[in-house]
């Protein structure tokens, strides 16, 4: 069973990110702080594994930044699930607090679909696909 982050971990993130938290991520993360589960993985809150880490993810396209995107989770082929303006609050509109996915070879910056109206539901989504 994975096991979730403490507040130093949640903090260290936060530093790294520069942005705080949206608050249902880190409850997640204080659950699971990210695990090679499903087909890409769901991101963690520590950077020992840089392919599985928020920031590090993120940094790969700076431009998400900018758009308020966060990423989640990974699809296995190179494409990412975001966390849709979780900080910004211009622009955000029906998005806002929203997963979305991002086909990064059609464009890293774009939002293919809608994976969930929420992260939780997203992730219940995800963990029973497997």
């Amino acid at each position: 069973m994975p096991g979730g982050a403490n507040e130093d971990e949640l903090a260290d993130l936060e530093r790294r990110l520069e942005v705080p938290l949206p608050v249902e991520l880190a409850e997640w993360l204080r659950i699971c702080k990210g695990e090679a589960i499903c087909a890409g993985g769901v991101f963690e809150a520590l950077p020992d594994q840089e392919h599985l880490d928020i920031a590090a993810t993120g940094a790969l396209n700076p431009r998400w930044r900018e758009l308020g995107w966060l990423p989640v989770a990974g699809d296995g082929c190179g494409n990412y699930y975001v966390l849709i303006n979780y900080y910004l609050l211009i622009n955000s509109g029906d998005l806002l607090g929203k997963v979305a996915f991002v086909d990064t070879i059609s464009d890293p910056n774009i939002v293919e679909y809608i994976a969930g109206g929420d992260l939780w539901t997203f992730l219940s989504s995800l963990l029973m696909r497997g």
